[in-house]
């Protein structure tokens, strides 16, 4: 398959002032960097307002209750004001009801008329839950068009055969889950688990692109006592050990959900949400601070490498979503986060949302977390000769643990080249700039940073992303590479990402070996 593979990661979005910054080089001009325009609204058209629309006016979305299929071309139909629908991540949107509520005016939202939208709201709104914000406006979902040029290389990739579950009792104390998969590098980082009232038990596994889940009512209580391991005798095997609160044999297992055994691409994915603990907060820059949460005891999760969670808030009646990666400390002995606990690199924002809302949280405030989300198979890094990391501000999070696994890859005598390319405004803004420092001295991982707004004693890389630096900065490639053999991550705000990667392939870098990250 030739094309770039796109990932999600946590990166700040955009900022909105005129001062030019590491997102782009300064010839370039990218519209949706200008400040936009507030407007005032008429009377009682409020958030609450909409809201309260919203929830009270009957056949809001115009499909009388039903889930439509729409096609571009469909979409495409519906764009006049009296008539307005949007397509946002797969979602298309009944938004002639919103358009006056918008608070940047009815020709901003207008832009999104009749197409996917999905860039353009990313690009402004994305720590904005549009699903609960035009809940009752679903038209329904946005779909490709059949293509009778359509190759088997282009085609998308088809469900897997859903896998096989079983379940024994060891004895009146215990109960042992079998999922049997042919996947044969499986590891418990795969695999979610969440208890719900010790009666209700979710089982996710995570497989080359697709979601499983096992969903199941049990027979009688277990405790939040979770064991999960793949069997040493047959590899694919997942066995999970729960606990019987009453010492008994139990007739059944008990009622499988509707969703048991269902299979759904990820992307398509809706994570399942618990409260998680604010246990540990620390500063690490003048704008970025490292949190620590606790899991619940229900909940068995270990996100893999470049995955991400996220955090959700109500604020107004609106649900306020944002991803963040799940990280480690760089090149510690002590893995801080466990099954217990994840660890979340989050820079604050004062004119957005989510961040000042996390700011208020105190040490033992509970908080929404989600299931864990992503694609990434960080397995390809063991064929690697060559690493390369290209980052620019909190687009650095996703390197954090692969930096850590090169590292314990290099320790076992693992010959690899590794360059990261960090691109900042200032020295201040340099995230973890110590720890990198000191990888670099031990010779583990070599180090760029690059800043667009220098101070006078910096003596280091200077300026935006561009052909020159990298071909001064990266080992050439030739036709004749392996590509199996070189790996180059990219993260980062849209248009800095979208620049490194057409700079990538002039480099010589082809699709096959690149991973891109995106919001």
């Amino acid at each position: 398959m030739n094309s770039v593979r796109t990932y999600i990661c946590c990166i700040k979005p955009r900022e909105q002032n005129q001062t030019m910054n590491f997102l782009q080089p300064p010839a370039q001009t990218i519209t949706t960097n200008k400040t936009r325009a507030q407007v005032a609204l008429a009377p009682r058209h409020g958030l609450m307002d909409w809201i309260r629309k919203m929830n009270n006016t009957p056949d809001i979305s115009g499909t009388n209750g039903k889930i439509l299929n729409v096609t571009l071309e469909e979409l495409a139909k519906h764009n006049k004001k009296t008539d307005c629908w949007t397509a946002i991540a797969g979602n298309v949107y009944n938004i002639s009801p919103y358009l006056d509520f918008h608070p940047g005016g009815v020709d901003e939202i207008m832009r999104g008329a009749g197409i996917d939208a999905t860039t353009l709201f990313q690009e402004i709104h994305s720590w904005v839950n549009f699903g609960s914000m035009l809940e009752k406006c679903l038209v329904g979902r946005l779909i490709s068009k059949p293509n009778s040029n359509e190759t088997a290389s282009t085609k998308p990739k088809s469900l897997p055969p859903r896998l096989r579950f079983d379940f024994r009792q060891p004895d009146s104390k215990s109960l042992k889950l079998f999922i049997y998969t042919t996947y044969l590098t499986l590891t418990t980082e795969n695999i979610f688990v969440h208890i719900e009232n010790s009666k209700k038990i979710s089982i996710l596994v995570f497989i080359d692109g697709f979601v499983h889940t096992i969903a199941i009512e049990l027979f009688e209580l277990v405790t939040n006592d979770i064991t999960v391991h793949i069997s040493t005798n047959s590899r694919g095997q997942i066995e999970i050990d729960l606990k019987k609160q009453n010492d008994q044999i139990w007739k059944t297992i008990g009622k499988f959900a509707s969703n048991h055994l269902s299979v759904c691409p990820v992307q398509d994915f809706e994570p399942i949400y618990f409260m998680a603990t604010l246990i540990k907060r620390s500063p690490v820059t003048h704008d970025s601070d490292w949190y620590t949460f606790s899991l619940p005891s229900n909940i068995f999760m270990l996100p893999p490498i470049g995955y991400h969670i996220r955090l959700r808030q109500s604020k107004d009646g609106i649900l306020i979503v944002k991803p963040y990666t799940v990280v480690d400390k760089l090149n510690s002995e002590q893995n801080l986060s466990s099954d217990q606990t994840i660890e979340l690199l989050i820079k604050h924002y004062t004119d957005r949302t989510m961040t000042p809302m996390l700011q208020k949280l105190n040490i033992g405030d509970t908080i929404e977390m989600s299931s864990f989300e992503g694609t990434f198979d960080y397995t390809k890094i063991n064929t690697c000769k060559t690493l390369i990391l290209v980052a620019a501000g909190t687009g650095l999070t996703p390197m954090f643990r692969i930096i850590n696994y090169v590292i314990k890859q290099t320790e076992n005598q693992v010959d690899m080249n590794v360059i990261l390319l960090f691109f900042n405004k200032t020295q201040d803004d340099i995230l973890c700039g110590e720890e990198l420092q000191t990888i670099s001295k031990q010779n583990k991982v070599i180090v760029h940073d690059i800043l667009s707004r220098p101070g006078p004693e910096w003596t280091g890389e200077t300026g935006y992303i561009r052909g020159e630096l990298l071909h001064r900065l990266l080992p050439s490639i030739s036709s004749t590479t392996n590509v199996t053999e070189t790996l180059v991550c990219v993260c980062g705000p849209t248009p800095f990402s979208k620049l490194a990667i057409d700079l990538l392939k002039e480099h010589g870098y082809n699709d096959n070996c690149l991973h891109l990250f995106l919001a």
